[in-house]
This record gives C-alpha cells, structure tokens and sequence, in this order.
C-alpha cells in the first residue's frame, strides 16, 4: 500500500501556516519508564525511582507494556477501538513513574464512561493535590495524609458527557494552579501552602470506568493558556519558506460510500464528493487520499474531486469502481484503490450525471452495473426543480468487458441508487429508486404529488424491467440490502426530505412481489443494512435515530435513543448515514459514511458511535478563526458543524451544540475583547448563536430566518468589540450559494452580539454579502463586498 505522509504533533503557527519540519523532533521526550524519586516510591519491579530530568515526558500506551507505573488491579491497558488506551474501573489508583519539582503543563485525554475519576498531582508519600472530574464538573482538592482534607477549594460546573474524550490541562506556576477542558479555563487556584514536587497518579472510584491516554508533561512551559483581551497576537514565523500540510481534519464534506476489502476487512475506502477516495490500512484508524488518476474536477477553482459512489469487486477485491457527480466519470482501479483509470466510454451524457452505485456480477468481474442519477437541466435543458429538489431522471448503465465500452439497458422518471445481482441466477436484478434529497422527474411539486419509481427487477439480465411496489407506502427508495444467503430477501428504505408519508423499512420475502413495512418514521430511512455474519441482525438509520433488529428486520429498536436531535459521537452532529458497512467478523460493528460529511463507527451495536475521520477531511470548511493569542487554538466552520483544534489542526472535536438541529455553519469570529466568546452563523434558518465558553454553550440569538437565507460572514469592530457586523447571503440549497439570488444584506449587533437588527437601505436590503470589512480606528466605516450589488461602503 501506498506510503502515508504524518503531520508535526506540535504546530506553534497558524494551522494554514505550517513549517517545513516536525517541530516535535526538537522536542527531548522521556517514555514511560522513568521512576520516582518520592520517599518510598517504587517502581512496578520494586526498583528505586530517579527524577525525571528531561524537558517532556511522554506516554500514549502503544507499548501495551506500561514501564515504570505501578497499577492496581482494575487498571490496564486496553484498545478503544483501535487505539491503545490506559483503562480503570472501581475504586483503583494507577500511579506513574515520574517526580517533577518544576513549573509545568500536564495534558492528557480522558473518557468518563461512569462515575467519577481523581486527577492526582503533585503526590508524595505526605500529601497530594487531587482534581475531581465527573458528569457534573471538577474540582480542587488537597490532602495530607491519612486523614486532612482541604476540599473544594476551586470548582467549575461544567457538564461532562460519558463517552466523549476530553483534552485536559493542569498547568502549574509557582503556587498557581489552573486547570483547563478542550483549551478553555475551568478554574484558577492560588495556594498560599503550595505543594511543589511529587508524582501524578489517577484513582478510579466505585462504580467508576475511565480511560486515559496521550500524557504529555512540558517542564517550564507553564505559561497561561487563556490569554487576557490585551494579548497580543503571536509573533509571525520568521521563515520565508513556508509550505502547506494536511492537517487531520476536522470533518467535512459531502461523504457518500464506505466499503471494506472483503478479504481484509482492515482496509477500507470511502468517497468524498468534493474531496475524492480516501483509504484506510488500519480499520478506520486513519484515512489518507486515495485519487491519483481520477481526472474529473469540478467546483468554483476547479479543484474539487467529485467522487459519489465506489464498490469493491467481491470476486477480485483489488478491482474497484469508482463514480463521480454531475460530470461523466467511471474510474477503475486494478491495484485496490491506489491508482485508478477512467473508463466511461458509451457513457452519453457529459455534464450532469452522477453515478450513485456499482454492482459486479458474482463469478463474472466483466460484467458490472452502474446506476446513475440524470440531472433536469441534461434532459430537459434546463433545471427542474421540485418542492425543494433537483427533479431528476434514472438510468443504468451496462458494461459485459471489464468497463471498456457501457451500454445504457434501462432509463427511468427517478435516479437509480442501488443494483443488486442474485447470485444464484445472475440474470435476476433488482433495483432502488430515489433519495431523500432529489425528487423524481414525474413528481408534480404544485399538487404536491410524490411520483416516483420505486423498486424494480429484472429477470433477463436488465432487457426487460417491471415496477415491484405492492405494499410500498413510499417509491422513494434510497437504499436496498438483499440477504446474504436467501436472495429472495431484501430490506428497503424509503422516505423523502419533501415527501415523508410512508417513509421507512419494508421488507420482502418473495423476491420483491409483495412488501411489508416493519418500520414506520417520520422522515423516513436513508441507509439499511443486513450483517454477512448473522443476517438475523439488521441495521437502518436517518438523521435522528439508528435502529437495530435481531430478526432479519421484523422488529426494530431504536439504540441511540431520543435524548439529542442526532445519533452519534458527542459535539458531531453526525448528518445522514447515507452508506453503512457492517463489519464481516462482527455484526456488532458498523461504520457509517455521513452525508453531511464525515465516518463514524460503533463497537456496540449502533448505541455509541466514535467519529473516526483523522485525515478524511472534506472540501466544505467555511471558515477559520484563530485565536490570537494562542496560535494553535483554532475554531472551524464546515457543513457538519463547528469544531475546535488545540494543537495547531492535527486534532479535531465537534462542539456542536446539542440545542441547535443544524448542520450548516458558515461564518465564525473570535471577539478581540475576550476571546471565550464566538459568534457563528448558520444556513439553514438564518441563525445567528453566541459562545461565551468557545463552544461549551450556545444560545440562538438571531433568527430563524427562511427564504433560503444564510449567514456567509460575521466580523467584529476591531476599535470597538460591541459592535459587530454580519452579511447573509441567499443559497441555491444549504451547501451552495448562488450569486444573484437575493439575501438580507447586513445585520449589526450593538451589544457584542447579543442582539442583532437589520443595518440596510433600500441598496442593501437584498445583498448577497460576501465579506465584511470595517475600519480599524472607525466602527461606523464598513465595506461589504457583494455579488448582486458590487462593492459597497457605509459611514
């Protein structure tokens, strides 16, 4: 497989400005196993310590064999997913081998998974500082031993969700201790009788589960984190050389297939809309791109790679198809997705087709489908909308040589999404039509009349097709999943953003004659999935609700429950699960490829999900804000939502909030007077949401607006915070602005954002604002430049 390229674990620029080196290599790092020197102290042999000397100590436990710490029973190292983590449960200590008498910076990541966990510093045989972290907050407490406790002497009430990792840091400074969650400040502590040397520890208490992982210790980098308004902003790099990396994300987007290699269910694809094939070697772990030799390119600077649907040959797992959105494009690789070769010849269509699946005949990797979508300004000149959506058109196309030359064998009134093959007479085919965000080209929007195609079948090797909908409520059938041993049985997922009645499962057990729907939801399924494994275990999902059945689909449960409006990993709202792929050697274990960007896993049966997109990176990040004042601290915007960097973008977490049921984010600023605050804007409603907790909390406080009406910019008055300004602009769907179409124009905020009101004229009333900008010594000059009204300026 191809070499894959690692970002610097310390990024002391701004993320979009990198150094050519890893600044880590000038880092000295000192692994576990350095013991201390605590009266008494021993290492896990029984060996005398020694004191730390070096500058940093680290330890990630990927040894699995943990050198110098001492722990009890209940403590051990364990994998969470596929990493390496430091894992306790009960009333348990895990002690490290290291003894710092210097000012200092401790980070690590923890995971709660119930209960409550002790953060130990500072710990001698006399007395230690402990930190009480649970659901509810934490807290400083100090104790003498056996029996002086000094408790609570700072606090934070800060909830805490289970199952999530946290980027903690306690910083010591002289007699100050402060102590900070995913780069924000929870509290601050002078003591006048400070502890000033000891070890670290960690102490599980009963009925308590916790992980830890990633330790790293800086001796004399004790500076503070949280920087006051007067900060300045961090020197510029001094290097003239500056070059560009990858960072690890965040997550971003338009993601559509996820497939495993069949014969090593460890390396994995996934495709990207705007951003192409990426590839995995370590079971979702990481993702690298994967496109060298797809051509086709689209988007505003003609750089975006527009890869929808990808399939894996099951007779030979190195053959892949690959297909691509809005432009003719079928790719092949014969190296597994390494390298790839277009091969799109009879293909009619030029310019709006998009191919949403492949299928390979079982025993004949000559012979594969692709299914294709056939937008309404290719067919009918010009766009067609619907209630909401693109109306578009259906079409199959066949290659019997390997995809040198395609022939079409079947066009319809709805695109084509899945092709699935019996292979028990491969001359048996099967259909699915439809999604939830196109609608079909016999719809009628002004009688508010569905349309559709629905499931069709083939019983002559797709020369003939007939409609197989009795019992069907809904003919919008985004996904289809046959059985693996009974190809007489099939699940189907139906439903429709604009048309919902009927959405959901329905399940045939004659070969698509007759249908009967087992799951009934609001706004319908968008991907199911029957386990290769055990095909009594079946999966379906929509944006809300993952659901899971232990009967071959009869019956469902919902497993991620109704507490937040979406499924999946805390602060990601994790889109629509367009694509799932059940792990072969576990039906316990399913990824999912989000369309609203992003590939998400759950190790237990859809109840939690983990994101795991390190590297898998989209093309629809918006914005970037960048603290001044800590260079590597960085907020992004993207379509799936906004998330936050503390270590210069090589890792990412969502702080999405759980009040606000929107994807679409847009705009982002950092207030120059306090740099906990952040304003965001919003697409999808035209909101406008305030932070005064850089992302731990939101609140709404402009809009809903309608109109397809978002919010592309928001900047603060940099002589004066309280004012701020923000421009909208209108959008052909949530993703995409359209220049001529009419926004709101510019809005301002008179009280540091707490409440906004229009700032137009009759010039302004319907601009669609690209970018702000304002004065630097005068709050009252501002420029906007539009697209409908050109360049404006006020004073």
């Amino acid at each position: 497989m191809k070499q894959k390229t690692s970002l610097p674990s310390v990024v002391s620029v701004l993320v979009y400005l990198s150094l050519a080196c890893s600044l880590t290599s000038t880092l000295p790092a000192v692994r576990a196993g350095v013991t201390p020197d605590t009266p008494g102290a021993t290492t896990s042999s029984g060996q005398p310590g020694t004191s730390a000397q070096n500058n940093t100590y680290q330890e990630d436990f990927e040894g699995t064999q943990v050198q110098g710490w001492s722990l009890d029973p209940g403590w051990q190292v364990t994998l969470d997913v596929s990493n390496h983590v430091l894992a306790g449960q009960g009333h348990v200590w895990a002690r490290a081998g290291q003894n710092f008498e210097d000012d200092l910076r401790q980070s690590f990541r923890v995971k709660l998974l119930e209960g409550k966990i002790h953060l130990v510093f500072r710990l001698t045989t006399a007395s230690r500082y402990y930190i009480g972290f649970d659901g509810s907050g934490s807290d400083l407490n100090k104790q003498y031993f056996p029996s002086d406790f000094r408790e609570s002497l700072a606090y934070k009430s800060t909830p805490h969700d289970l199952n999530r990792w946290y980027q903690v840091e306690i910083v010591l400074q002289g007699s100050t201790i402060e102590f900070l969650v995913d780069g924000i400040q929870q509290w601050t502590y002078t003591d006048s009788q400070a502890l000033t040397a000891g070890s670290f520890a960690f102490e599980t208490l009963d009925n308590s589960q916790a992980y830890v992982d990633d330790i790293v210790v800086d001796l004399g980098s004790a500076q503070p984190s949280v920087p006051s308004a007067s900060s300045s902003a961090a020197p510029a790099p001094s290097s003239s050389n500056l070059t560009w990396v990858r960072t690890g994300g965040p997550l971003g987007g338009l993601g559509y297939d996820i497939r495993m290699k069949p014969d090593n269910p460890d390396l994995m694809l996934v495709t990207d809309a705007l951003a192409g094939v990426f590839e995995s070697e370590d079971g979702g772990e990481s993702w690298f791109p994967s496109s060298t030799g797809i051509v086709t390119r689209t988007g505003p600077a003609g750089d975006a790679i527009p890869v929808f649907s990808l399939t894996i040959d099951p007779n030979t797992p190195e053959i892949v198809w690959a297909g691509t959105q809005f432009q003719r494009g079928i790719f092949k690789s014969t190296d597994g997705g390494q390298t790839w070769t277009k091969m799109d010849n009879g293909v009619a269509e030029r310019e709006g087709i998009t191919f949403r699946g492949f299928s390979v005949q079982p025993g004949n990797s000559e012979v594969v489908y692709a299914a294709g979508e056939v937008s309404s300004w290719t067919w009918a000149g010009r766009e067609r909308l619907g209630r909401e959506f693109d109306r578009t058109q259906g079409v199959i196309y066949k290659t019997d040589n390997g995809g040198k030359s395609w022939n079409p064998i079947w066009r319809g009134d709805n695109l084509a999404r899945y092709i699935w093959i019996n292979p028990q007479n491969t001359n048996v085919l099967y259909i699915s039509t439809g999604i939830f965000d196109r609608e079909a080209a016999n719809s009628d929007p002004v009688n508010e009349i569905p349309g559709g195609e629905g499931v069709l079948k083939s019983t002559d090797g797709g020369r003939t097709w007939a409609n197989m909908n009795t019992g069907l409520g809904n003919l919008y059938v985004g996904s289809l999943f046959m059985h693996p041993t009974n190809p007489d049985i099939l699940l189907a997922g139906t439903g429709n953003n604009t048309y919902h009645s009927g959405g959901g499962v329905y399940l045939t057990l004659d070969g698509g004659n007759n249908w009967t729907q087992t799951l009934a939801t609001d706004f319908g399924i968008h991907s199911v999935e029957i386990a290769q494994s055990n095909p009594n275990i079946a999966y379906a999902g929509n944006r809300s609700v993952v659901y899971r059945s232990e009967d071959g689909g009869r019956n469902w449960q919902n497993v991620t429950g109704d507490e937040t409006p979406w499924w999946g990993s805390p602060g990601v709202q994790t889109g629509f699960p367009i694509d799932f792929q059940v792990d072969p050697r576990d039906p316990d274990r399913i990824f999912t490829n989000a369309y609203g960007g992003g590939a998400f896993l759950s190790a237990d049966s859809g109840r939690t999900w983990q994101d795991v997109s390190k590297g898998y990176t989209g093309a629809q990040v918006r914005a970037l804000a960048v603290d001044p004042g800590v260079p590597g601290r960085i907020v992004a915007v993207a379509r799936s939502g906004v998330f936050a960097s503390y270590d210069g973008g090589s890792n990412w977490m969502g702080i999405n909030p759980t009040s606000i049921d929107s994807i679409e984010w847009n705009a982002i600023a950092i207030d120059p007077s306090d740099l906990q605050h952040l304003i965001g804007g919003l697409n999808v409603h035209g909101l406008i949401v305030n932070s005064n907790d850089w992302g731990s909390n939101w609140t709404t406080v402009a809009g809903p607006y309608e109109n397809r009406v978002g919010w592309r910019t928001i900047v603060f008055s940099p002589s004066n915070p309280d004012i701020v300004y923000a421009g909208s602009a209108g959008f052909y769907s949530p993703s995409v602005y359209n220049a001529v179409q009419p926004g709101m124009g510019i809005f301002v905020s008179r009280d540091n954002g707490n409440s906004w009101s229009s700032a137009n004229d009759a010039l302004t009333q319907d601009a669609n604002v690209a970018c702000l900008a304002v004065d630097p010594a005068n709050p009252q000059v501002v420029f906007a430049a539009t697209t409908n009204h050109a360049l404006l300026k006020t004073t």
